[in-house]
């Protein structure tokens, strides 16, 4: 009976174990875990790394020194030279303010970007560095004005001469990038506000204006995977600047701060930020490596980016009004209040290589100048990332405007940045390890050793039952194992007996004393069965009281025991004479 209940348990436990180990399969704990850690909630853990994330984001800025300005503008030089001068390195401070959760699984938010100046990390650059650097507001009003009536150029040209305003001119890295005083933006200012809303022009200034900017982004309520990503940008699910969701779509991208979560392999991932003035597809390159002790994979932009449909045709909506710049430009006119900005890599990398053939000192290096993230895959959380462009100006035919005739059909690089960030702060980096790196093989241990241990015990269970649950099989007879001498009283003898048996296989037996052990254990070999404490009681009792006895010949002597054939075809149990003295053997 022991055997039985130890069988038993050892049996529930093992289905317990596999039972859990399936539930660790079917509902996978961790999974469900790490999607709610995902989701967007107050005070939640991605929410706060999303709402002011503690990374050490950076702004790198390259200035193009022209070194040789007045031979250019003399005309004794037909190229220009410029000189890289940089790095200028600010601090963002990316931060998400003013965030409503909305009821539709999104949340509301304002971005915010303030640049710190780090004179440490500049390299001995300073901004109140003086360079030779082009005149934006002069060079950009009279690209705007060479495309209207001669009456709209006439004034506008009057005033030119009058201010003796020169498109290349000597300011501090300062105020080319934050802004400085030009007759003609203060003209513009007063008497065309609907156009230019400052009085000072700085490409880092205009590029860094979020003022009026909102943005809702999704909350991971709905798909966990798609937390921190765009739903819309001031309103819309497209920027009004291009036509066709292959342009303009901004559903679905990151500003950076965070990517989409689990993401499979080969997965293409969206990219947007204001400066660039449109959305850009990265895909994965190489095998995914291990950075900072987690997984990553690298994502660049991809091939053809910078295309305006001269290489594929999807592209075309790249270009403005119908006019498409040469490939490797992108122009976000637009974006810049009308200004004939265009993007490119840094140094012309990629692009056509006409653009460099008037310009001097361009050196394309795809190491220094090819932008990526490395990103977590699982997290969608970037580890490292470089964000690589070029702003300049693309020039058409001003050969009608005062000063600037040398400069028509000109690509001029004004600068390029770099908005990158190394590696994550020790304390985040811990923690993601904790969740991506030692959280799963817990989790998988969890499975395997329940299911495995599981096994195990149903198999031993199965086993200490079949053992446990022998019975008379392979023997007809039953056996008493006793370990003590008891006493016999017989004055009757039977015929002779057909059979012999051992004497412990006697039923006519003295119940023992108090004082004495009981039998240990007693078997039915018929059947192959364990009979308990209680059985056995039991079963002394009756054979006490059976009336057989033995074949001893004095109460001293140890005898046999012989049983009448008879008796054997009709009694289940062997029988005994009484008042016989012998000695049981102990039968195990």
């Amino acid at each position: 009976m022991l055997n039985i209940t130890g069988a038993f348990l050892f049996m529930a436990t093992g289905l317990i174990s596999v039972t859990f180990a399936i539930a660790i399969y079917i509902f996978n704990p961790y999974d469900l875990i790490f999607k709610w850690k995902l989701k967007f909630e107050k005070d939640g853990e991605v929410y706060n790394l999303w709402a002011k994330p503690p990374v050490d984001l950076y702004l790198k800025i390259f200035l193009f020194n022209i070194t040789n300005s007045e031979d250019f503008l003399a005309g004794k030089d037909k190229q220009l030279r410029v000189k890289e001068v940089g790095p200028f390195v600010y601090r963002e401070l990316l931060s998400h303010e003013n965030i409503t959760f909305n009821s539709n699984g999104t949340v509301s938010t304002t971005p915010r970007h303030p640049l710190v100046w780090q004179e440490e990390l500049s390299e001995g650059n300073k901004e109140d560095d003086q360079l030779i650097l082009p005149n934006i507001a002069l060079l950009s009003i009279a690209q705007v004005a060479a495309e209207k009536s001669y009456f709209f150029r006439l004034p506008i040209n009057i005033l030119i001469r009058q201010t003796d305003s020169q498109p290349l001119v000597r300011m501090t890295a300062r105020e080319f990038m934050f802004g400085y005083e030009s007759p003609l933006t203060t003209l513009g200012y007063h008497v065309l506000p609907n156009w230019i809303s400052f009085e000072k022009v700085g490409l880092i200034d205009r590029m860094y204006d979020f003022e009026g900017d909102y943005e809702t982004i999704f909350s991971g309520e709905t798909d966990p995977s798609m937390s921190g990503l765009y739903d819309t940008y001031k309103g819309s699910q497209n920027l009004p600047q291009w036509d066709g969701d292959h342009c303009s779509r901004v559903t679905g991208a990151s500003d950076g701060t965070k990517f989409k979560s689990f993401m499979a392999p080969n997965e293409t991932i969206l990219f947007f930020r204001k400066s660039m003035c449109t959305v850009k597809r990265m895909v994965q390159q190489g095998e995914p490596t291990e950075v900072s002790g987690l997984t990553a994979q690298k994502f660049v932009f991809e091939e053809n980016a910078l295309d305006n449909g001269a290489i594929e045709e999807k592209n075309k909506c790249y270009c403005r009004q119908g006019k498409c710049l040469p490939v490797g430009l992108i122009d976000v006119t637009d974006c810049y209040y009308g200004f004939p900005i265009a993007l490119s890599y840094p140094h012309f990398l990629d692009a056509d290589p006409n653009l460099s053939t008037n310009i001097v000192g361009l050196k394309p290096n795809r190491t220094e100048h090819e932008s990526f993230f490395i990103i977590q895959p699982t997290s969608g959380l970037p580890l490292r990332c470089s964000m690589r462009f070029q702003i300049n100006l693309a020039m058409k035919d001003v050969s009608s405007m005062s000063h600037v005739e040398q400069f028509s059909h000109l690509t001029i690089p004004m600068l390029w940045f770099d908005i990158t960030f190394h590696e994550l702060p020790p304390a985040l980096k811990n923690r993601f390890h904790l969740y991506l790196n030692v959280l799963p093989v817990l989790d998988n241990l969890l499975f395997y050793g329940s299911a495995i241990g599981g096994v195990l015990l149903l198999l031993f269970a199965v086993t200490k039952a079949s053992v446990g649950m022998s019975g008379s099989l392979t023997s007809p007879t039953r056996k008493i194992s006793l370990q003590r001498t008891y006493d016999f009283r017989s004055t009757k003898v039977y015929a002779p007996c057909e059979e012999k048996r051992h004497p412990s296989d006697c039923h006519e037996l003295t119940m023992p004393s108090t004082n004495d052990v009981v039998p240990t254990s007693v078997f039915d070999l018929e059947n192959e069965i364990p009979l308990s404490d209680t059985d056995e009681l039991e079963l002394l009792h009756d054979e006490r009281d059976s009336g057989h006895g033995t074949n001893c010949s004095n109460a001293s002597e140890d005898c046999t025991i012989t049983i009448p054939q008879e008796e054997r075809k009709n009694s289940p149990k062997p029988l005994c004479h009484q008042n016989s003295n012998f000695t049981l053997s102990i039968v195990r």
